[in-house]
């Protein structure tokens, strides 16, 4: 399912970007909605551009224009103004396996929840993939993380513990089947967003069609050298190819229409 209107969805977004909201970002007043903002628009070209050629070549491109761009604000921003929760940016530069820009994400991010402002397990997802990909945490410390999550959770079920556990410990089986999972209630979410015109129409048909961060956890898997599926739903295999490289960190000052 696509739409008539991706062109328009792309370049709005992009117009976007570079004619109000860049200036925003490359000053010391950008702020956390603004740099949010910016990033998801490099989201929504790169899905768009990708559905409408086919060709992953400009999704990496946007996806690693997005990733930089959020680990630019987070390294000038004060700790009061990140949300770690909040940090789909960082799974954008996986997808686009910029290691080196999500590592910078990781290490600039806030390590503290936000309590009031974000859910505790919402925190402590990303904070356990920054701190067991990126910060070098021990074995013992990602234990306590995730015990943490679950006691976070009160009983109620959360299919990225499943994952976050199924990376710590390699478990090919259980990252397959949890991943499955993860994108099946992806999926049952925006449909039911759709039904009641809860969600944008240029967010249902990129985003909703395409999960960076189911994208992100293959790559990690595939790193890994765990077995994976040619496609999963919302990860098409040929989002998966091997993302060029050599971009420059500084792409996503150079925005092209």
């Amino acid at each position: 399912m696509t739409s008539q209107f991706l062109p328009v969805f792309v370049s709005n977004a992009l117009a976007e970007n570079q004619e109000e909201l860049l200036p925003e970002v490359l000053s010391n007043r950008c702020t956390l909605r603004a740099i949010l903002t910016f990033c998801q628009n490099f989201r929504i070209a790169g899905i768009g551009e990708f559905f409408l050629t086919a060709n992953p070549r400009e999704l990496h491109l946007r996806l690693h224009q997005s990733g930089r761009a959020f680990a630019h604000f987070l390294s000038r921003a004060d700790d009061s103004l990140k949300r770690t929760s909040r940090s789909l940016p960082f799974f954008d530069a996986l997808s686009a396996w910029d290691l080196e820009g999500a590592a910078l994400i990781a290490r600039h991010s806030r390590r503290t929840w936000v309590q009031g402002e974000e859910y505790e397990e919402d925190f402590l997802f990303v904070e356990f993939l920054m701190q067991h990909l990126f910060l070098r945490a021990s074995a013992t410390d990602c234990k306590a993380l995730l015990a943490r999550y679950e006691k976070a959770l009160q009983d109620a079920d959360d299919i990225r513990l499943e994952l976050c556990r199924a990376l710590l410990e390699n478990d090919e089986e259980a990252f397959g089947q949890s991943l499955e999972r993860f994108l099946s209630e992806r999926n049952d979410h925006y449909e039911a967003l759709a039904q009641e015109d809860g969600i944008p129409e240029e967010l249902r048909f990129t985003e909703g069609m395409l999960s960076v961060e189911g994208l992100a956890l293959v790559r990690l898997a595939d790193a890994r050298g765990l077995a994976t599926e040619e496609d999963y739903l919302h990860i098409p295999s040929i989002a998966r190819e091997k993302p060029p490289g050599g971009l420059s960190p500084d792409a996503w000052r150079r925005i092209s229409l």
